[in-house]
């Protein structure tokens, strides 16, 4: 059915238990595939008229009947209007649903087979690090023989297949098509990304979840959620989700992990542990259940213990930073509960590599490095900057910008880290969209102070000045773009990568030898 090829017959005794309410006097509908456009509506469709936020599906339910719909899915409070429409009969095979968004992902997820029941499904959310351990967990599996998929903000990857999907977390139709195109192709495991904004709008309705982590919360996307408090309730749903399944299916969740170095962390694994969840949760911070002690950096990577169920384990990685090591603890905790060895992980997991643009490293003469990273959020600037403070380098200098059309709350915030932390700071542009990039520099410098910064809009011109300011033994940070291979300016996208860049500026450089 994903690709309207199938067909199913959608009967009445099927969607009296999944939740929905109709006067169609028919027992049965043929549904071909479910739609979420109402331009994409053609004979056989079953169209669901999610809520946006700027229209309401319900004002395209009649137009998907006419074009051939065979069914018709809206929220119940749309009802009382939709009923005194003159348009509307009780011939018509409109379904209303109490919580629509829930009932409408279950029964995309059950027109397509409920492929999520047959996965063993890992869902990852936090501010920060959930590419990174999503990677870390695919890689492990992978090298473990077992086929795993994922679904985040570097788009599907299932084996050799990789295809970019716009979002971090896809809509919901496309979420149950990539699960169900996953099952197919013999997938055991499958990793998804969990954003705020997924969760909040119902995207990963249907979706059975085995196992859920959560790495951190820190301000970030306040241009949608308003307060950090509506954000964190989204973030919280994923483990409400999973106290839903285990009490349905008490043996069918692993447990959840939850990073506690932030108050939302420990407020969340607080309140989870007081609705005495069926599974362990594992806190993973300073007074969390697991601890990381004896931390040691270098530029070839970090090594520390995790101290976890009176058991010590050795870590070991080529990978730069705290905050990757505490996300090597997740996935590493994450696979122990998923019945793996710590003898049979630890080899693999040692051999990790980052997602790209991810504390990547590009190693230049003298002693010179350059660091890309997506850092993008204040709490993630810190930590990429505390990270390369921590190599002891003589001088860092520090390339970034904000987003435009964004979270301007974080700006000044970002620009206060900057000013302290770098010795010098070149602030650009990142992806302006449609917002004057002066007015983002602004508001950037709000809050920064002396002279060790200077503005260059162009991102190439701004990394080539940083490269030629960069001596033996220093360090230039690249930081808020990280893997993406676009700039988007006004209404045209470039393309535009910062490895690409600073990789052809650096073998350009004519560095003194001396």
């Amino acid at each position: 059915m994903g690709n309207g090829v199938a067909s199913m017959i959608f009967r009445r005794a099927q969607w009296l238990r999944l939740g929905w309410d109709t006067s169609f006097k028919k027992s049965s509908v043929e549904i071909k595939k479910p739609v979420l456009d109402s331009r994409k509506v053609s004979k056989g469709s079953a169209f669901f008229a999610y809520d946006g936020t700027h229209v309401s599906g319900k004002d395209f339910l009649f137009e998907a009947l006419e074009k051939g719909a065979s069914a018709v899915f809206v929220d119940i409070r749309h009802k009382k209007e939709i009923l005194e429409d003159d348009r509307f009969s009780s011939n018509l095979p409109i379904f209303f649903g109490l919580h629509f968004r829930k009932i409408a992902g279950q029964t995309i997820s059950f027109l397509l087979g409920d492929p999520s029941k047959s996965l063993e499904v890992i869902g990852i959310t936090g501010t920060n690090g959930k590419t990174t351990t999503a990677l870390f967990l695919q890689q492990t599996l992978e090298k473990l023989k077992q086929k795993t998929a994922y679904i985040g903000t570097l788009g599907f990857s299932l084996g050799r297949e990789k295809k970019d999907l716009g979002l971090t977390t896809p809509d919901v139709i496309s979420m149950h098509q990539l699960l169900e195109k996953s099952l197919k192709k013999k997938a055991v495991y499958a990793i998804l990304e969990a954003s705020s904004h997924g969760l909040w709008q119902g995207r990963l309705e249907g979706v059975e979840f085995n196992l859920g982590i959560f790495t951190n919360l820190t301000q970030d996307h306040l241009d949608y959620h308003e307060d950090m408090e509506s954000y964190y309730e989204a973030k919280k749903i994923l483990f409400l989700r999973l106290l839903e399944i285990a009490r349905k299916y008490p043996k069918a969740v692993y447990g959840a992990i939850i990073g506690t170095d932030t108050s939302y962390g420990k407020r969340l694994a607080k309140e989870i542990k007081s609705l005495s969840p069926p599974f362990p949760v594992i806190t993973v911070g300073e007074e969390g259940d697991a601890k990381l002690t004896q931390i040691r950096p270098s530029w070839n990577g970090y090594r520390a213990l995790l101290i976890w169920a009176q058991k010590t384990y050795k870590l070991k990685t080529s990978l730069l930073g705290r905050f990757n090591l505490e996300n090597f603890a997740f996935a590493f905790l994450a696979l122990l509960l998923l019945g793996f060895e710590a003898d049979e992980i630890l080899p693999y997991m040692q051999k990790l590599s980052a997602p790209e643009g991810r504390m990547e490293v590009i190693k230049g003469p003298q002693g010179r490095h350059i660091v890309i990273d997506y850092a993008h959020t204040p709490d993630a600037l810190q930590n990429l900057l505390e990270t390369v403070a921590e190599l002891n380098p003589i001088r860092i200098i520090l390339v970034f910008g904000c987003g435009g059309n964004r979270d301007k709350e974080k700006r000044p915030l970002m620009g206060r880290i900057a000013n302290r932390m770098a010795d010098f700071t070149i602030i650009t542009n990142d992806n302006p969209r449609n917002e004057d990039p002066q007015s983002i520099v602004n508001d950037i410098k709000q809050e920064m102070k002396g002279s060790n910064f200077i503005v260059v809009f162009e991102r190439d011109k701004a990394i080539h000045t940083g490269l030629t300011l960069l001596g033996p033994q220093e360090v230039l940070v690249i930081a808020g773009k990280g893997h993406e291979n676009y700039q988007i300016l006004k209404d045209k996208t470039i393309h535009f990568s910062d490895k690409e860049v600073a990789t052809k500026l650096l073998a350009s450089m004519k560095y003194d030898n001396k």
